[in-house]
């Protein structure tokens, strides 16, 4: 089986990639986003958003019409 190898320092095997919460956080304490890195070097493989803002959307409602 191929394991993945860090571009930078060559470590080898998927135990080496691990994500970390970012400091940042939003109104109810959830962190923005996660940073994907290397343990040994700590090169950053990417950032994955965790936290994605929304537009409230008022409920709706609809009445027969009396006509």
């Amino acid at each position: 089986m191929v394991e993945p190898k860090c571009p930078v320092c060559a470590v080898e095997g998927i135990d080496h990639i691990r994500s970390t919460e970012s400091t940042e956080r939003s109104r109810n304490r959830q962190p923005w986003f996660l940073v994907v890195h290397c343990t040994n070097c700590g090169h950053v493989y990417g950032v994955v958003a965790k936290h994605v803002f929304s537009e409230a959307v008022p409920p709706r409602l609809v009445l027969p019409d009396p006509g």
